[in-house]
């Protein structure tokens, strides 16, 4: 055969072809606890297992985050004649335009290409306020349209709060509420729930199934001795949730999103209606958002105690709040530093916080350089305190805590494809047993991820433990930490997990079930969250 004919080379290339692909074939992996047939209960014969993380955003990811092309406000004309030079105050025109979309039921709030001055009004917790349902406030795009905060005082102010006109509570705040009892533990995963009487609830209601703090509870999770019963917004383990179906017969309550578990009835574990009306439909999206400096000195650690220094002018400050939000979203935010600012001064504290929200969308964002890296809970790039978030595509530097997970409300939310970047503590779990995440596929580049056993910090009570049976599958590494020289910190209370690790830093340091480290490129599939959505669409009838 001449080495110049096609049978020639065809014969040199297809076997070395199959050994490449058999090669690769050979070096693909799948976890243990999620075998090809996976689905949602399978255990190991030590009882370990997965949670189904496929709930987690917009509508549950069973559809998109809509366009709105209907019921544009453009909000330069009039009557509202926003001024999008910065030169003057615009917080007043941005203002009606979103209210007038509240009370129509709903629009697009367009600020076109430009930058808009706004600040809190004397005694409002916000420059900006999105209050209505299935309003959307929207730029011309990141680096494009710039809402530009001009006020520097702003402690526990945010710029921009998505969050219902009237109150709003998940009936867990600091006092007892009667409910509908759970007749049975639930202590795993599970969508059907036995109460005592189911005949005070419908299908659609808004529930939040939760517990007390008892000693039973306290003791159930290592905290004897650190916590004493009694009532806080922050301890109790709460799962907001939509009723979809009901027999009556059995008594049994079915929800949109099954329960992470740990509900006894030791612990008067029950059932109890959402009060008032959470907002939804709404966004935010495409524009650049940017605090101005404080002029101040005092970023010490605790200088978010010590009035007049900058650290307590800024103190617990974030860029955006969303608050009591169901289905909404938050897509193509960056933030940017001002003119005047340092150029590594983007907000003056936290950039974004998520407070018992449930399926929001946070996307395609970009959150850097906080004046105010302090104590106190100040600098972080996400405040996760809700549940059922997908937070995606996301790009975080240069914050204390890059991604933060903390509460007992925090579960079921999903990091995905995100990187953290030079925070100055690592992205953590951290306080009261925020209970089954998944950070799936996060790049650390000089960060770290962070679940510890035990925090002793927060004053009284400790923030102790902190997560159980959360995920990190498939992390990469960039650059180790100066802080910590691992890309997984991982000691979990009872059972976490640690699957696949990559790249030139990616050493875990774990007590908790971990397979293979610094073999996370090979790991089958690359990403759990989206291998249990498709599996979960396929399987719906």
């Amino acid at each position: 055969m001449s080495p110049n004919s096609p049978g020639f080379l065809q014969a040199i290339l297809l076997p070395c072809c199959l050994f490449i692909l058999a090669d690769a074939r050979a070096q693909a992996w799948r976890s243990s606890l999620y075998p090809e047939g996976w689905r949602p209960g399978h255990a190991d014969d030590a009882g370990r297992f997965l949670h189904d993380f496929s709930h987690a955003g917009y509508r549950r990811g069973e559809t998109p985050i809509p366009d709105r092309a209907d019921r544009v406000i453009d909000v330069t004309r009039a009557p509202f004649s926003a001024d999008a030079t910065g030169r003057g105050d615009a917080t007043a025109a941005i203002q009606r335009a979103l209210d007038e979309a509240a009370d129509a039921g709903g629009g697009v709030v367009f600020m076109p290409a430009g930058t808009y001055r706004v600040s809190p009004p004397e005694g409002a917790r916000a420059a900006l306020f999105v209050r209505g349902d299935g309003v959307v406030l929207r730029g011309a795009g990141a680096g494009r349209t710039f809402v530009f905060n001009d006020a520097t005082t702003m402690a526990g102010r945010s710029v921009i709060e998505l969050k219902p006109r009237d109150p709003v509570s998940w009936n867990a705040d600091g006092r007892a509420v009667e409910g509908a009892r759970l007749r049975e533990d639930l202590p795993g995963p599970a969508s059907r729930i036995p109460i005592d009487d189911a005949a005070d609830f419908a299908v659609g209601d808004l529930i939040v199934v939760r517990n007390d703090l008892t000693r039973h509870f306290i003791d159930l999770i290592g905290m004897g001795g650190k916590w004493t019963p009694a009532q806080s917004p922050n301890r109790t383990l709460t799962y907001c949730r939509r009723i979809t179906g009901i027999d009556t017969n059995e008594g049994v309550v079915m929800v949109d999103v099954p329960l992470r578990g740990f509900l006894y009835t030791a612990d008067n574990a029950r059932i109890v209606k959402v009060s008032g009306r959470m907002i939804g439909e709404a966004g935010l999206e495409d524009f650049s958002i940017g605090m101005r400096q404080h002029p101040g000195e005092g970023l010490g650690e605790g200088d978010w105690s010590r009035p007049g220094t900058a650290g307590h002018g800024v103190h617990g400050s974030t860029a955006i709040t969303l608050a009591f939000a169901e289905n909404c979203w938050v897509r193509r935010v960056h933030t940017y530093a001002p003119e005047g600012n340092d150029p590594r001064v983007h907000v003056l504290s936290s950039a974004l916080k998520l407070w018992r929200t449930r399926l929001v969308t946070v996307a395609d964002c970009d959150f850097r350089f906080p004046q105010y890296r302090g104590g106190g809970g100040n600098g972080y790039g996400f405040m996760i305190n809700g549940q059922d978030s997908l937070i995606r595509d996301c790009h975080v530097e240069g914050m204390r805590h890059n991604y933060d997970f903390g509460t007992m409300s925090a579960s079921g939310n999903v990091i995905l494809d995100c990187l953290a970047k030079d925070g100055k503590l690592g992205s953590d779990f951290h306080m009261f047993l925020s209970l089954a995440n998944l950070l799936d596929n996060v790049t650390c580049d000089g960060d770290f991820l962070e679940a510890r056993a035990f925090r002793p910090w927060g004053g009284n009570p400790v923030h102790g433990v902190t997560t159980t049976q959360s995920v990190f599958w498939n992390t990469r590494g960039l650059r180790y930490s100066a802080e910590r020289p691992v890309l997984v910190y991982s000691h979990q209370f009872g059972d976490g997990y640690v699957i696949g690790t990559s790249g030139p830093a990616s050493r875990v340091d774990s007590g908790d079930f971990v397979e293979g480290e610094g073999r996370g490129g090979d790991l089958v599939p690359r990403s759990l969250y989206l291998d249990q959505l498709a599996r979960r669409l396929v399987a719906r009838p």
